[in-house]
C-alpha cells in the first residue's frame, strides 16, 4: 500500500528521525516534521521537513540491506563519476531489521511525461548518462541488467502466473486476462533472439531501471532545467533501453517517455552508427523488458484471497505489451 502526503509524527520519536540523528549527531535541528511518502513492503519512504543542513529537507528510506546497499553504489561510487545532475547522498544506517538511506530532497517539480520541456530534458540526460558510463574507465560491479537478466525475470513471473490460475479467488474474466499474459509471455520468449539483438545495437552501459515519473523531478527554469532522478535501486549494467520506454496507446503515469529526439542528438556523437529508428527499436524492446519486471513484481499478489490490485495492475501490463507487440509486428 502506497500512502501519499501523510503527517504521521513530529520530534525526536519518529523512527527516521532517531536514525538520522544517529547518522548525523551534528543534525542541529530541534524539530523535525515528518511526513510519510511511501509505505509498501518493500520499504518505507518518509520526509524529513527541515531536518537537513541548512534547514533542507531531507528523505529517509527503509528497506532490506540488499536494496539499500544497491541504491547506495549507484549514489556513492558510479554517479560521482558520470556529469549527471543527481541527489546528494548523506549515508546509509544499518539496523536489525533493515537499513535506512538519507538523501537531500530533490526539490523542483514532479517530472510529467506530458510535459515537452521535461520529455527533452530527461532525453538528453539519459544521453549523457548512458554514453558516459559506456565509455567510463573504472566503475564499480553493478548488478546484470541485460537480456539474460530479463529472460529469468520473465520466465520467473510466467511461472508465478501460471501457479496462481487455479486460485479461486480469481473471476473467470482475471483468469482469462492471465492467459492471455502468459500467452503474450510466450511470444515474447519465442522472439528473444530478436531482442536479444536489438539490445546489441549499443554497448552496455549505466543504466537506472526503473526510469519512471514518480522517480524523478525537473528542477530550475525554462532553458536551464536539470533532471533530478532518484531511487536508483533498480539500476545495473546492461541495455539503455529499459530507460527508453515510450507512451503509446495505454495513457499511464509509468513510462516517463523521454524525448527520442533529443535523446539520440547526444548518443549519436559516441554512437554514430546508432540510427534514429534504432532509437525507436530499443524504446520498444525496453517498454517490453521493464513490463516483464512489473508481471514479475506483481505475480506474487495473485496469490491473495483479494487479488483486486494485483489484477489491477495485470491489466496495465496486459496493455503495454499488446502496445508493444503490435509495435514490433509481434502482435500475432
Amino acid at each position: 500500500m502506497t500512502v501519499v502526503g501523510t503527517r504521521e509524527a513530529e520530534g525526536v520519536d519518529h523512527p527516521a528521525v532517531r536514525a538520522w540523528r544517529r547518522l548525523r549527531p551534528q543534525s542541529s535541528a530541534r524539530s523535525v516534521a515528518v511526513e510519510t511518502l511511501q509505505k509498501r513492503k518493500k520499504g518505507k519512504v518518509y520526509l524529513l521537513g527541515g531536518g537537513g543542513p541548512g534547514g533542507g529537507d531531507v528523505v529517509a528510506k527503509w528497506s532490506s540491506g540488499e536494496r539499500v546497499r544497491r541504491e547506495a553504489l549507484a549514489y556513492e561510487r558510479v554517479l560521482p563519476s558520470l556529469p549527471v545532475s543527481r541527489v546528494r547522498h548523506y549515508g546509509t544506517l544499518a539496523e536489525e531489521d533493515g537499513w535506512w538511506l538519507f538523501l537531500a530532497h530533490a526539490g523542483g517539480e514532479a517530472y510529467s511525461n506530458k510535459n515537452v520541456e521535461h520529455r527533452s530534458v530527461a532525453g538528453l540526460w539519459l544521453g549523457v548518462l548512458h554514453t558516459a558510463a559506456a565509455q567510463a574507465s573504472s566503475l564499480p560491479p553493478v548488478p546484470a541488467r541485460g537480456p539474460d537478466y530479463y529472460l529469468e525475470e520473465m520466465e520467473s513471473g510466467r511461472a508465478d502466473v501460471l501457479a496462481q490460475l487455479a486460485n479461486p479467488a480469481l473471476t473467470r474474466a482475471d483468469v482469462a486476462l492471465l492467459t492471455e499474459v502468459v500467452s503474450q509471455c510466450e511470444v515474447v520468449a519465442s522472439r528473444w533472439s530478436e531482442v536479444a539483438s536489438v539490445c546489441r545495437l549499443t554497448p552496455p552501459t549505466f543504466v537506472h531501471g526503473d526510469f519512471a515519473p514518480k522517480n524523478m523531478n525537473v528542477e530550475g527554469g525554462p532553458g536551464a532545467e536539470r533532471l533530478r532522478p532518484f531511487d536508483w535501486a533498480s539500476s545495473g549494467w546492461g541495455t539503455p533501453a529499459a530507460d527508453l520506454p515510450q507512451l503509446d496507446l495505454t495513457r499511464s503515469d509509468y513510462w516517463a517517455s523521454p524525448d527520442l529526439d533529443a535523446y539520440h542528438s547526444i548518443v549519436a556523437r559516441s554512437w554514430p552508427s546508432l540510427s534514429r529508428r534504432d532509437v525507436f527499436a530499443l524504446s520498444l524492446i525496453g517498454k517490453v523488458l521493464r513490463t516483464l519486471v512489473c508481471i514479475r513484481l506483481e505475480a506474487p499478489g495473485l496469490a491473495s484471497d483479494w487479488p483486486e490490485a494485483s489484477m489491477k495492475d495485470m491489466r496495465y501490463y496486459r496493455a503495454d505489451l499488446r502496445d508493444a507487440l503490435r509495435q514490433t509486428g509481434w502482435e500475432g
